[in-house]
C-alpha cells in the first residue's frame, strides 16, 4: 500500500462511520509502520469508533509486528497500553474491551520474562493510571474485571512455547487467590451476601452493587476455572461461596424482587456448574464435596426453584438450576450410589433424584413445546451403569454383597418412577399440538423419543422382569378398551416394550406369553392391523392409528428372537405382520419385523414356505405398491427361509417364484429393447427403471440362497453332515429343472441386455456409455450366486466369464473400427466394479477343488479364460489411464482408485493363484510394469501403497512357487528390464521424494528385493548411490555406503524398516529434530 498522498484524517473520518471502503483499506494500513501511531491518534479521537479501530490496530500491531519494534520500544509500549486502557475505562464497552485485547496480546508477549508478578501488578497500574486520568474508581473497576474475564480465554485459545508456557502459567497461578479475592468480593455485592472487603479495592464494593458487573465477575470467575485454577486449597472455599450466593440469589428469584437479573443466575450457575463437572476434583474429594452440595440441595430453596420453573412452565429457569443439579449427579454418580442406603445421605440424595425427575417429567413435549425433559436422560444412564459396577466391587464378600442388596432395592425405587416418567413422556402430543408442529420440531421430538427408547433400556437392566410385567398389565389393560380417543396411551406402553426387546432375554417364559399370546394377538393385534381409516378422512384419526401400528409391528419385529422358541404362534404372528405390506405408510416397518421373524425362525417356518414363496409372488406382482427396497428385503427373507429346507425341496418351493421373476425380467428388458436408439442415458432412465428393479430382486433373492460359509468351513476340515449337504445341494441344483431353466433364462436375459444397441453410443459424447445401476446390479448378481460352495442361481464360470467380457465390450471398451481401443464415456467409474467381481471369482476358483463344485472348470482351463479376461482389461485400463494426461505419472495421479483396485485385484492374484500371473500376455504384463514404475513414483498413498504391495508380493513369489518355473523366469525377465527402475525409484521416494508416511512400505519392498535379488540389487545399488546427490544431497558417500550394506546384511524386516527410516531422516537433513518436521 503506497502511502505518498494517503489522506490519514480523512481515513479516520471514514473509520468514524465507518464506511466499507475504509474497513477494507485498514488490514492493509495496519500493516504499513505508520500504523503504530495512526492506532494512538484514533485512540484520541472524540469518535467512539475510531477509538475502537485505534484499539484494533495496536492488537494486530503487536500480534504482527512485535520484531518490528526495538526492545526499549517493546519496554514503553506497556505503560502506553495501560493508559489506553485507563482513557477508556468509561468508553463504551466494545471499546474497552478492544483495549485489553491489546494489553493482554501485550502480556502474552511479555509475561513473565519481562514482566513479572503479572495479575496484581496490571490491576494495580490500572489503578493509578485511571486516577491520574482523573476517572472514578469504578470505572477504573470496569476496566479491571473486563480484563480478567478476557485474559485468560486470550491465554487458552493461544499457543505458546512449552518452556515459557510453563513460567506463564507460574506467574499467573501465584496471583490467582488476590484475583478470585477481588472477583468473589463483587458478586457478594448482592444484598443478603455477607462480603468481606478488607483486602480488595475500593471500586469491588461499588461494582458488587451493579448486577451487571456482578454478573461480569462470575463471567471472570468461570473463564477462571476453564483456564485451570490449580489449587485444591482454593476450589472447595470457591465453591463453598458460590453455593451459597446461589441460595440468596434463589430467594430473590424466588421472591420476584427484582434484585437480580437472569444473566446474573445464568452466570453464577454456570460457574458452580463448571466446578461440580470437575473429574479431577470428583475423584480427590467425593465425599467432601458430594457432603457439602446435598447438604444444599436438600434444603426447601433448591426444590422451591425447581417448582416455580415446572408450575410456570418456565424453562430458562428450569435450565438456570437444572442444568448444574444435572452435571453434579452426571459428575458424582458412583457417590450418590455408594450412599444411597446410608441413613445419613440418602434422604438428601432422594430429594436430589425427585428434583431430576421432576425435570424428567418437565410438561409438554420435547422439541415441541419444551426443551428441559432430555437433559437429565444421561444422568439415568449413568446412575444404572454406576450401579452394576457397584454390584460387580461387592463380589462374593457377603457384607458387601449385602450392601450392594440394599443398594438396589434404594434404587429400584428410583427407577420405578422413572419408568412411570419416561412412558409418560414419550408419548405423542394430541393431534392439534402435532399438526401445529413444524418439520424441525417433529424431527426433534422423533430423536428424543429415540433417547427416551435408550433411556427405558437402561432401566429396564435395573428392573428386569418387575418392568416386562408391570407394561405387559399396562397392555393387557389398555388394549381391550383402545379407541382412538386414547391411542398415545398404548402406543406409548408398545414403544416401551419395543425398547427394552434386545436386553429381553429369549427365555423368558411368563409376561411375553400374556403379551403375545395367541388370543391378544387375533382378537386384539391383528383387528387394529387390519383397521383402515378412510383415506379422505380425519388426517389426525389418520396419524394416530398409523403410529399404533407401526408401534405393534416395530413390537413383533423387537423379540424376533423369542419367536424361535414359540414356533405355535407363528401362524398367528406372520399374518399380523404381512397384513400391514400393502399399507404404505407402514411397509417399511412391516417389512423390518418380516425380516427380524425370519432371520431367527427360518428352521420354524420351513413348513410354511410356499406360503412365504407366494407372498413373494404377490409382493412381486404388486409393483409400484410396495417400495423396490422393501421388496429385495423380503425376496432375501424369503430365500433364507427356503435356504432352511432339505435341498430336494429347495427348487420345487421357488418354482413358483422363479417363474414369476423370469416372465417379469422379460417384460422389463422388453420395455428397454422398445427405446429410440441414440437416447442419451438421462433419457434412458424410464426405460431402464423396471430393468434395474427386476436385477436388484435378483440379487437379493441370490444373497438370500447362499450357503452359509461356516458350512463349507466345516466340510473342508471333514465335517461330514456339512459336506453330505453341500454335496447334496450341488446335485439338487444341477439337475432341478426349474433352477436350471431359470439360470438359462438369466443368461440369455444378461446377453439381450448386452447386445442392446441403445449401448453403442451417448449422442453427447460420441462414446459408449452404459447406466452405472445397471451394470452395478449385474456384477451384483454374478458376485451374490459365485460362492465358493454351490448356489442354486450360480451361472456356468465360461458363462461368467463370456458375459464380463460382453459388458466390458459394452461399458468400458471395445475395438474402434479405425483402429485402437474405443473407451466408454463412464470406464473411470466403472472400471473399480468390474476388478472387484472378477477378484472375487479369482478367489472362489483358487479353492481346492471337492465335490460340491460341479460348476467348475479344471485349474488350467480356469486360469486360460481368466488369464484372457485380465489381459484385456490390463491393457484397455492402461491405454484409458495414459489418455489422461499427457505422461503416465500425471495421470495416475489424476485416476488413483483405478490403480488402486487395479494393483489390489493383482496382489490377490500372485497370494492365492500366482500360476495366473504368468499366464497374461506379454502386452499386459509390460503395461503392467509400466504403471507400475510410473505410480512408484507418484507421492499418493492410493498410487504408491498397491503398487508397492504388488511387486513386494510378486518379487516374493517369484522365488516361492515351487514346481512351477513358468512365474519365477517371467520375473527373471521382468527383473532385467524393470529391476533397476523398481530400485531407483524406491530409493528416491527413501531419499525424500515422497512423504514420510510411505517410508514403510518403500522399506518392505527394497527388503524384499534385497532379500530375492541380493546379487543384483547389490550391483544395482551400488552404481545408483554412486550418483552425486542421489537419492539426497544430505548423504555423503559414506553414509550411502553403510545403508547399502546394512539393507543387504539384514535378514529382519523389522530392521531393515529402521535401516531405511534413520537414512531416509538423514537424506531429509532431520537429525537435529529427532527425525521430525518442526517450525
Amino acid at each position: 500500500m503506497a502511502l505518498e498522498g494517503f489522506d490519514l484524517q480523512a481515513f479516520a473520518q471514514a473509520l468514524s462511520v465507518p464506511t466499507q471502503e475504509a474497513l477494507e483499506m485498514l488490514p492493509q494500513l495496519q500493516r504499513q509502520p505508520i500504523a503504530w501511531q495512526f492506532a494512538f491518534e484514533l485512540l484520541k479521537s472524540a469518535n467512539f469508533n475510531c477509538r475502537f479501530f485505534g484499539a484494533h490496530t495496536l492488537q494486530a500491531k503487536i500480534a504482527r509486528d512485535w520484531d518490528s519494534l526495538d526492545e526499549e520500544r517493546q519496554e514503553a509500549l506497556r505503560a502506553e497500553l495501560i493508559r489506553v486502557v485507563a482513557e477508556q475505562c468509561d468508553a463504551p464497552l466494545n471499546v474497552l474491551n478492544k483495549a485489553n485485547q491489546a494489553l493482554a496480546t501485550y502480556a502474552l508477549r511479555t509475561v513473565p520474562d519481562r514482566w513479572s508478578n503479572f495479575l496484581p501488578s496490571v490491576i494495580s497500574e490500572i489503578q493509578q493510571s485511571a486516577s491520574d486520568a482523573g476517572k472514578d474508581s469504578w470505572h477504573a473497576g470496569y476496566a479491571i474485571v473486563d480484563f480478567l474475564e478476557l485474559f485468560p480465554e486470550e491465554l487458552n485459545r493461544t499457543t505458546i512455547g512449552s518452556v515459557k508456557h510453563a513460567k506463564l502459567i507460574e506467574d499467573i497461578k501465584s496471583s490467582l487467590p488476590d484475583v478470585l479475592e477481588l472477583l468473589t468480593g463483587i458478586v457478594q455485592g448482592l444484598p443478603g451476601s455477607t462480603a468481606t472487603t478488607a483486602n480488595v479495592p475500593g471500586f469491588v464494593e461499588q461494582l458488587g452493587r451493579d448486577p451487571v458487573w456482578r454478573t461480569r465477575a462470575w463471567q471472570a470467575i468461570l473463564q477462571w476455572l476453564q483456564f485451570g485454577i490449580g489449587s485444591d486449597k482454593l476450589f472447595i472455599p470457591l465453591l463453598d461461596l458460590g453455593l451459597r450466593q446461589l441460595e440468596i440469589l434463589a430467594m430473590h428469584q424466588l421472591n420476584g424482587d427484582g434484585v437480580v437479573s437472569d444473566d446474573e443466575i445464568t452466570a453464577a450457575t454456570a460457574s458452580v456448574e463448571d466446578m461440580l463437572s470437575n473429574m479431577n476434583m470428583a475423584a480427590k474429594y467425593a465425599q467432601t464435596i458430594g457432603t457439602r452440595v446435598l447438604d444444599r440441595t436438600s434444603q426447601a430453596w433448591v426444590s422451591g426453584i425447581i417448582k416455580l420453573s415446572i408450575d410456570t412452565c418456565d424453562e430458562q429457569m428450569a435450565m438456570q438450576w437444572g442444568s448444574m443439579l444435572i452435571s453434579f449427579g452426571e459428575t458424582y454418580t458412583e457417590f450418590l450410589v455408594s450412599r444411597i442406603a446410608d441413613a445419613q445421605l440418602s434422604g438428601k440424595i432422594g430429594i436430589l433424584m425427585q428434583i431430576l425427575l421432576a425435570l424428567t417429567r418437565f410438561p409438554g413435549y420435547n422439541g415441541i413445546t419444551e426443551n428441559v425433559s432430555d437433559q437429565p436422560l444421561n444422568f439415568w444412564y449413568l446412575l444404572q451403569e454406576a450401579l452394576v459396577d457397584h454390584e460387580c466391587e461387592a463380589g462374593d464378600d457377603p457384607s458387601a454383597a449385602q450392601s450392594a442388596a440394599a443398594t438396589k432395592d434404594a434404587i429400584r425405587g428410583v427407577f420405578l418412577e422413572v419408568l412411570r416418567a419416561l412412558v409418560s413422556k414419550c408419548a405423542y402430543p394430541s393431534t392439534e399440538s402435532w399438526t401445529d408442529a413444524d418439520k424441525d420440531e417433529r424431527d426433534k421430538f422423533a430423536s428424543y423419543r429415540r433417547d427416551v427408547g435408550d433411556a427405558l433400556l437402561n432401566t429396564y437392566y435395573v428392573l428386569r422382569e418387575e418392568m416386562l410385567g408391570l407394561l405387559v398389565d399396562e397392555v393387557a389393560n389398555n388394549i381391550g378398551s383402545f379407541s382412538m380417543g386414547n391411542w398415545q396411551t398404548i402406543e406409548s406402553l408398545l414403544f416401551a416394550l419395543k425398547s427394552i426387546g434386545e436386553a429381553v432375554p429369549e427365555s423368558e417364559a411368563v409376561h411375553l406369553q400374556r403379551l403375545f399370546s395367541a388370543e391378544l394377538l387375533s382378537s386384539h393385534f391383528m383387528p387394529v392391523l387390519q383397521t383402515s381409516v378412510d383415506s379422505g378422512g380425519d388426517r389426525g384419526l389418520q396419524w394416530g392409528l398409523t403410529s399404533v401400528k407401526a408401534s405393534m409391528l416395530a413390537l413383533i419385529g423387537a423379540y424376533g428372537e423369542w419367536w424361535k422358541g414359540h414356533p405355535e404362534l407363528l401362524p398367528v404372528v406372520v399374518p399380523c405382520v404381512t397384513s400391514s405390506l400393502n399399507q404404505p405408510a407402514l411397509v417399511q416397518t412391516a417389512v423390518a419385523a418380516f425380516r427380524s421373524i425370519c432371520e431367527s425362525c427360518r428352521e420354524q417356518l420351513t413348513e410354511a414356505s410356499e406360503s412365504m414363496v407366494h407372498l413373494a409372488c404377490e409382493v412381486l406382482m404388486a409393483g409400484a405398491a410396495v417400495p423396490a427396497r422393501e421388496q429385495q428385503r423380503i425376496f432375501e427373507s424369503v430365500a433364507e427361509v427356503v435356504m432352511a429346507q432339505p435341498p430336494d425341496r429347495q427348487a420345487a418351493t421357488l418354482a413358483p417364484l422363479l417363474s414369476a421373476l423370469a416372465s417379469a425380467l422379460d417384460r422389463s428388458v422388453q420395455v428397454l429393447e422398445s427405446a429410440p436408439r441414440g437416447a442419451s442415458l438421462a433419457d434412458l432412465e424410464p426405460y431402464l427403471e423396471p430393468l434395474v428393479d427386476m436385477l436388484k430382486l435378483v440379487e437379493s433373492l441370490a444373497r438370500g440362497l447362499q450357503i452359509a460359509d461356516d458350512v463349507e468351513e466345516r466340510a473342508q476340515v471333514g465335517d461330514r453332515e456339512a459336506a453330505g449337504l453341500l454335496v447334496a445341494s450341488a446335485q439338487c441344483y444341477r439337475s432341478s429343472p426349474e433352477m436350471h431353466a431359470f439360470r438359462a433364462s438369466l443368461l440369455a436375459l444378461f446377453k439381450r441386455i448386452f447386445a442392446l444397441a441403445v449401448w453403442s453410443r451417448d449422442p453427447a459424447s460420441g462414446l459408449l456409455a452404459m447406466d452405472d445401476t445397471l451394470l452395478e446390479c449385474f456384477l451384483g448378481v454374478v458376485n451374490s450366486s459365485t460362492r465358493r460352495g454351490p448356489h442354486a442361481l450360480e451361472l456356468g464360470f465360461g458363462e461368467v466369464m463370456e458375459l464380463i467380457a460382453s459388458s466390458w465390450s459394452s461399458a468400458i471398451a471395445c475395438p474402434n473400427p479405425a483402429g485402437g481401443t474405443q473407451l466408454g464415456s463412464r470406464w473411470a467409474d466403472q472400471c473399480p466394479m468390474f476388478i472387484q467381481s472378477i477378484s472375487q471369482l479369482i478367489a472362489v476358483v483358487s479353492t481346492p477343488p471337492s465335490d460340491w463344485q460341479l460348476a467348475r472348470p479344471s485349474a488350467d482351463e480356469s486360469d486360460r479364460m481368466l488369464g484372457a479376461t485380465l489381459t484385456r482389461m490390463v491393457d484397455d485400463i492402461y491405454v484409458g489411464i495414459a489418455q489422461e494426461a499427457p505422461d503416465l505419472a500425471t495421470a495416475i495421479e489424476q485416476q488413483p482408485v483405478i490403480n488402486e483396485s487395479l494393483f489390489d485385484m493383482l496382489t490377490r492374484v500372485l497370494q492365492l493363484r500366482p500360476v495366473l500371473f504368468a499366464s497374461l500376455e506379454q502386452s499386459a504384463v509390460g503395461h503392467l510394469c509400466k504403471l507400475s514404475v510410473q505410480a512408484l513414483s507418484v507421492p499418493n498413498r492410493l498410487a504408491l501403497r498397491p503398487t508397492a504391495y504388488f511387486l513386494t508380493a510378486l518379487v516374493r513369489v517369484s522365488s516361492s512357487v515351487g514346481g512351477r518355473s513358468d512365474v519365477s523366469d517371467l520375473m527373471s525377465v521382468l527383473w532385467s528390464e524393470f529391476g533397476p527402475l523398481w530400485l531407483r525409484t524406491t530409493l528416491a521416494g527413501i531419499g525424500g521424494a515422497h512423504p514420510r508416511s510411505l517410508l514403510p512400505n518403500l522399506a518392505e519392498l527394497l527388503f524384499s528385493m534385497a532379500k530375492h535379488h541380493p546379487v543384483s540389487v547389490r550391483a544395482l545399488m551400488a552404481e545408483l548411490l554412486a550418483l552425486p546427490e542421489f537419492p539426497s544431497p544430505h548423504v555423503s558417500a559414506a553414509d550411502k555406503r553403510q545403508f547399502m550394506q546394512q539393507v543387504l546384511a539384514t535378514r529382519s524386516f523389522i530392521k531393515a524398516k529402521g535401516i531405511v527410516s534413520e537414512f531416509s531422516v538423514k537424506c531429509r537433513n532431520l537429525q537435529d529434530a529427532g527425525g521430525y518436521i518442526v517450525g
